[in-house]
């Protein structure tokens, strides 16, 4: 912990910050899109299907989050977080990869279930890596600069994917593609927590 204050920064909120920077900032700008999305695979009825796809998307993730949290509360030290993690940040993107090849509304409720069930890994053991490794004392300012970083990266990434979605279906294509390719990239910044060694979870399991 001495470490961290000398330093002056806390390593693994920073990681946390850019997985979830990697992760949500494109999700919040193609989430927008699918619709438009799906209107040009799926017809008409496209509003109908997201409507669909976005409740099986929700429960799926509510059905799996109380036992996700009560196994990771359960497994001592925190490497099943960062494992879990870093595997709900790679099922959350895999689906946008195959959103071009959606060609039934039952493809797009698999890959919706998919993300639904990395959701669920990705939002529980974050929550917990970021409340247990954040520094007391300076609370509001981790959490400031958190959403500060993802704020920006959010208005930036939109501003960049709907340029280019806007300049027709086969840019539509690519940038769903990129997109899932670069919120799995996300887990990355999550498996270099490992190398933290004074992360506040490592060292008080270290002390038990």
């Amino acid at each position: 912990m001495s470490k961290l204050k000398k330093e002056g920064r806390n390593n693994t909120v920073i990681l946390l910050t850019l997985a979830d920077m990697f992760t949500w900032g494109p999700f919040l700008i193609i989430s927008a899109l699918s619709g438009i999305y799906l209107s040009q695979k799926l017809g008409v009825e496209a509003i109908k299907f997201v409507g669909i796809g976005t409740s099986i998307y929700f429960f799926t993730r509510s059905l799996f989050q109380i036992p996700m949290g009560y196994l990771t509360d359960k497994i001592k030290g925190d490497k099943d977080e960062i494992l879990l993690l870093a595997t709900g940040v790679i099922l959350m993107g895999l689906p946008y990869t195959l959103y071009p090849n959606i060609v039934t509304p039952s493809h797009y409720y698999i890959l919706q279930f998919i993300f639904g069930i990395g959701a669920c890994l990705n939002v529980t053991n974050w929550r917990k890596l970021f409340a247990t490794n954040i520094d007391s004392g300076i609370e509001g300012t981790q959490y400031a600069f958190y959403e500060t970083i993802i704020s920006l990266s959010t208005a930036v990434i939109s501003l960049l994917v709907g340029g280019l979605a806007n300049l027709g279906e086969v840019y539509f294509d690519v940038v769903m593609v990129v997109s899932g390719i670069l919120m799995m990239l996300g887990c990355i910044w999550v498996l270099m927590i490992h190398s933290v060694k004074q992360r506040k979870t490592n060292i008080n399991n270290l002390k038990k």
